[in-house]
């Protein structure tokens, strides 16, 4: 029996616990319940934590403290634009006027249905852009476009133009200079995000990033730039050497790099296209340093007077449209080369419109040591070869007093002939050597002389050629060749 009350006894003390955890649930239950409904009741007079109107912070303000705020926040109001180079301008709001007017639809902004819901809302974005007419900023449109007239973005110092990615020659080397974006603003369409960003009051504006700025057209890391870059590649370590004497011009990469661009062809790739304009600079200048035909020459005569010579057709004068077309050839073919220009031969005549003799080690023209002399006050001529005279004679020129003076100035024997017929006014004489220096004019046998030398010249003259005696002008003859410097005073 005492065994059965012990069992009753210990049945009662389970329930009583049951009992007592479902009052403590029920309890926590209405306390949950009292809280959330506690919390709701505030959120419908207060915003929720997190929330922004026009991005001022309200959060667990009242409407009236969030009207303040708003107030405050438009009368304190700054505007930092982000600029070009990191450069930075504010505007205020004071400075053009600004003021927040709320109409009374601002009370109606907490509906019942957002507090009822708070726990759920508490989770969720609450930035919020006032509807037009519920709040309203105000102010002076003429001041604010006063002051972004002034903006250092609108009428910079310095003004930049937007620069597209290009390839360039640094250290030897073809790279790819990035891109840059100008730093003038566009001022209409600045002017407009300026407005937009005081009607949400938005604390900064990057201009860059909301492209108000010109743009370029062509990015460093565009597949076309790479393409142009691997094409300049192949003449990167390529070099030109022209030879003028011992005097040389070396043509770097520098240089050639000034001449070329990588253009697409019709099957889309890209190849070295020259620029003729750029190469004929380069030759102008060449020529202006190596021409010599029409330049003054400082000769020295037999008696050794050193004595300058302006006129004549002798000298060097470049071909400048075949230099033009063979320097574009060298560069196009992609590989380097060595031409010497005055050695005489064939291929290196063909630069010239007119070949001398040659260039001494500074780079001036030089007659050399194998020319031939006339002195019209002596009436005599010289040929020198390697520095020495190997022929001389008596020489009759032509008459001054007839109007048929020798010409004088720096020559070459252009060609020369045997047994040609001389033709002019009133003669036409047959001559067994015929050596041609000037336009009609040059060294032939004259048996009709009756002696050479002294002052014959002056009344029995000739035409203006250089007469001779027959044996030494067929002695001449044999010592000459074209384009041998003659030179007559």
């Amino acid at each position: 029996m005492k065994k059965k009350k012990r069992q009753r006894t210990k049945h009662t003390g389970r329930r009583q616990g049951s009992y007592a955890g479902l009052i403590i649930f029920a309890v926590m239950l209405l306390m949950a319940v009292g809280l959330y409904g506690a919390a709701a009741f505030y959120f419908m007079s207060h915003f929720l934590p997190g929330t922004s109107l026009s991005n001022t912070d309200v959060s667990l303000m009242s409407v009236e403290q969030a009207k303040k705020e708003i107030t405050s926040a438009a009368d304190n109001y700054k505007l930092t634009l982000f600029e070009y180079d990191h450069h930075q301008e504010t505007i205020e709001g004071k400075d053009f006027g600004l003021k927040a007017e709320i109409s009374d639809n601002f009370d109606r902004i907490l509906t019942p249905d957002s507090a009822m819901l708070w726990i759920v809302r508490l989770f969720q974005d609450k930035s919020y852009v006032i509807e037009d007419g519920v709040m309203v900023y105000n102010y002076d449109e003429d001041a604010l476009s006063e002051i972004i007239d002034e903006l250092d973005c609108v009428d910079p110092q310095y003004p930049l133009k937007a620069k597209d990615a290009e390839l360039v020659l640094m250290d030897g080397s073809f790279q790819i200079v990035p891109e840059s974006v100008g730093n003038v603003a566009h001022r209409d369409e600045l002017e407009e995000m300026i407005k937009l960003c005081v009607k949400n009051q938005k604390a900064s504006i990057n201009l860059e990033n909301e492209g108000l700025y010109d743009e370029p057209k062509i990015h460093a890391d565009d597949g076309d730039m790479l393409a142009k870059k691997a094409a300049c590649d192949k003449i990167v370590d390529m070099k030109i050497q022209l030879e003028f004497g011992k005097k040389e011009e070396s043509i770097d990469i520098q240089t050639i790099a000034n001449w070329v661009s990588a253009e697409k062809n019709d099957k889309g790739d890209y190849i070295l296209k020259t620029s003729d304009e750029k190469i004929k600079e380069y030759v102008d200048k060449l020529a202006e340093t190596y021409d010599t035909y029409d330049k003054t020459k400082i000769f020295t005569t037999h008696a050794g007077n050193v004595i300058e010579i302006t006129t004549g057709d002798y000298g060097w004068k470049l071909d400048r449209d075949f230099a033009v077309n063979k320097l574009k050839k060298i560069v196009l073919s992609k590989k380097s080369a060595k031409v010497d220009l005055t050695d005489g031969s064939e291929t290196s005549n063909e630069w010239w419109w007119r070949v001398g003799v040659g260039y001494d080690e500074e780079g001036k023209d030089s007659y050399g040591d194998t020319y031939i002399e006339v002195s019209i006050d002596q009436q005599h001529m010289w040929m020198y070869q390697g520095g020495s005279v190997i022929f001389e004679t008596d020489v009759v020129t032509g008459n001054p007093n007839m109007g048929n003076s020798t010409p004088t100035g720096a020559f070459r024997i252009r060609y020369h002939q045997q047994n040609a017929t001389l033709t002019g006014p009133g003669y036409s004489t047959m001559v067994a050597y015929w050596m041609v220096f000037a336009d009609d004019v040059g060294f032939h046998d004259a048996t009709w002389q009756p002696y050479f030398g002294g002052q014959l010249y002056l009344y029995n003259g000739s035409h203006g050629c250089v007469n001779m005696p027959l044996d030494q002008a067929g002695v001449l003859y044999g010592l000459i060749y074209d384009n041998l410097p003659v030179f007559v005073y």
